[in-house]
């Protein structure tokens, strides 16, 4: 067994489930047994036996224990022995010492031989109410994402600061800031999850999504304004402009996570106005990736958070799996599918929050800066799966990027935007010209040669 580098919740190799049923129901019985048999040489033991698993554990490679576990068990064991010194005498404290050995080396052992993805997995099998497992596997990933964030920005700050050493007050903007940034993952993950659970319950009349002179906030500030789009079924539409012009705004507002300040939305024949509530506006039909892909991952692994909207929207587990892993296979990443989402890299991030939304098969797929962050090669890859799975679903697809080395060739239409409104609507051969791109500020007037 290994264990994986970055966080010993998570093993690397998946374990057999008849494994970690039998090590979480042995640690079960002999804690039970430890805590009903009165007897300090039962616990003695028992202890005995578990502090020979641990050696034989660690010999064997397995040598990594959860920090968080090892930590809450030991201050319990701490707490109860000095409970049992104050209170009685030298019988009674071998009889605590005992047993809260044995519960602690018990405890610990399982933690070498369980990581949360098999725990999980168990959890199921006995028919635990999935909505308990999926809220603790969501906390757990949010936890460790945070401890993530904590750790990238105290390496910010040696390295700003110039030595290892942080005083409490840097610590304190520290953890503050993470916990902060861990709130507002925490939104974002939430519409991520409203977008990806949502059924289709209205097949409407008009595939196309209508934008007719709409203004767009953000935090009280208008945007955009007296923006007039109309995107039809199957049209792949390029979306540019600097950044700050507007581009992830308007795609909320496709998404239907906000609504029109001014104008009317219409979008497969359903009308968006200003007062539309969430339930109302959010469809089943529409699939956002935003910038940051871990504001996509809900469920701990990849096989988990792929399948997460399609057993929200009532698929068949089995037809679930089977699907996800068909998507995973399409976009390069079957091979991750037991990976915990945090362990990934930046571009398997992007390629399996991407796979979570192609799954469902939308027929609006809003993609924002889906190429920010991915070097040259993975950046191709990731043009061309998504033009392989689009072509094939039919759907409209609307690419937003200020980056023009990572246009799509698919998009025959572009709109830049600068200044809070719409500079140019129109093919993308007349709109990528240089002087269209220098009046949307993406190309400088002097600077010679073609701009993308």
């Amino acid at each position: 067994m290994h264990f994986h580098a970055e966080h010993a919740l998570f093993f690397e190799q998946q374990q057999p489930l008849w494994r970690s049923t039998l090590c979480l129901g042995l640690t079960i019985g002999v804690l039970v047994l430890n805590a009903g048999s009165g007897s300090w040489r039962v616990s003695l033991g028992c202890a005995f036996v578990a502090a020979v698993l641990l050696v034989s554990a660690y010999l064997h490679g397995q040598r990594r224990i959860a920090p968080a576990l090892t930590w809450t068990v030991a201050l319990i064991a701490t707490a109860l022995l000095g409970g049992a010194l104050l209170s009685s005498g030298p019988t009674r404290v071998l009889e605590v010492t005992a047993r809260v050995g044995c519960g602690v080396l018990w405890v610990l052992w399982l933690g070498t031989q369980v990581d949360w993805a098999s725990l999980r997995r168990v959890l199921l099998t006995l028919r635990v109410p999935d909505g308990v497992v999926s809220t603790v596997d969501h906390a757990i990933m949010n936890g460790v994402l945070t401890h993530q964030e904590w750790g990238r920005r105290r390496d910010a700050a040696r390295l700003r600061l110039g030595h290892s050493s942080l005083s409490p007050k840097v610590w304190a903007c520290l953890l503050g800031e993470g916990a902060l940034s861990s709130v507002q993952r925490l939104e974002a993950i939430e519409e991520s999850g409203v977008i990806r659970s949502s059924r289709v319950t209205d097949l409407g009349v008009d595939d196309a999504v209508k934008l007719d002179m709409v203004d767009i906030e953000r935090d009280g500030t208008v945007v955009l304004e007296k923006v007039s789009l109309r995107i039809e079924s199957g049209e792949w539409l390029l979306l540019c402009g600097p950044s700050g012009a507007g581009k992830s705004s308007l795609l909320r507002l496709l998404a239907g996570l906000d609504t029109p300040a001014q104008g009317e939305l219409s979008r497969f024949g359903c009308e968006i106005r200003t007062g539309t509530t969430l339930a109302e506006r959010i469809d089943g039909r529409v699939g956002l990736l935003s910038q940051n892909p871990e504001h996509h991952f809900i469920a701990s692994t990849v096989a988990e958070d792929i399948a997460w909207g399609l057993l929200r929207r009532g698929v068949d587990a089995e037809e679930a799996r089977h699907r996800s892993l068909e998507m995973a296979s399409s976009l390069g990443i079957k091979h991750l599918m037991e990976r915990p989402c945090h362990a990934l890299s930046f571009g398997e991030q992007r390629r399996a929050a991407l796979a979570g939304l192609l799954v469902l098969e939308p027929s609006l797929l809003l993609l924002d800066e889906p190429t920010s962050g991915l070097d040259p090669v993975a950046a191709d890859e990731l043009r061309n799966l998504v033009g392989q799975v689009v072509h094939r679903t039919g759907a409209a697809c609307v690419w937003a990027t200020h980056d023009l080395q990572t246009v799509p060739a698919q998009a025959s239409r572009v709109v830049l935007l600068r200044d809070g409104g719409v500079v140019f609507d129109g093919p993308s051969a007349e709109g990528l010209n240089r002087s269209w791109l220098v009046r949307a500020g993406l190309a400088r007037a002097e600077t010679e040669g073609a701009a993308c």
